[in-house]
């Protein structure tokens, strides 16, 4: 119903998902990647406090994920997003290119700043990178590295 997607590392955190605790309609899209590798990659949900200026929420209802220290450390002093843990490892990219062993993780944007609800995709699969693309939302390229 959002349009959203998530990705998630904890078992039992995807298992309540399955169960409703999202709230309805998210299903699986059988998309996967590996975690591990050197760098930890910083968790970002949206801050559901109200912002007293417009009454809404601060931040969208969504995740973000992001292996760049520069931008892990920038997005913690956004008051729109919340850092909640670093979910998983894997390894940064040298300007878009993964070593061997790794694969590319792609990341979509929805761009939907504007209006609060702001979603990313990520994603080892070109032909699902492709979709999103060819469905409205930006691509952000390789982001990190994930297990081959």
């Amino acid at each position: 119903a959002l349009n959203h997607y998530f990705i998630t590392a904890d078992p039992a955190e995807a298992a309540a998902i399955d169960g409703g605790a999202a709230g309805p309609g998210w299903s699986r899209t059988g998309e996967t990647f590996r975690s591990g590798g050197p760098n930890r990659v910083c968790r970002f949900y949206g801050s559901p406090e109200t912002d007293a200026v417009t009454g809404a929420r601060r931040g969208p209802n969504s995740h973000f994920y992001t292996i760049e220290a520069a931008e892990c450390a920038a997005v913690k002093e956004d008051a729109g997003w919340r850092f909640e843990s670093h979910d998983f490892n894997g390894w940064q990219s040298a300007g878009g290119t993964c070593s061997a062993g790794t694969v590319a993780v792609k990341r979509a944007y929805n761009n939907r700043f504007a209006v609060n609800d702001s979603n990313h995709r990520y994603t080892i699969n070109d032909a699902v990178y492709g979709q999103m693309l060819a469905s409205g939302w930006t691509g952000e390229g390789t982001v990190f590295c994930a297990v081959q």
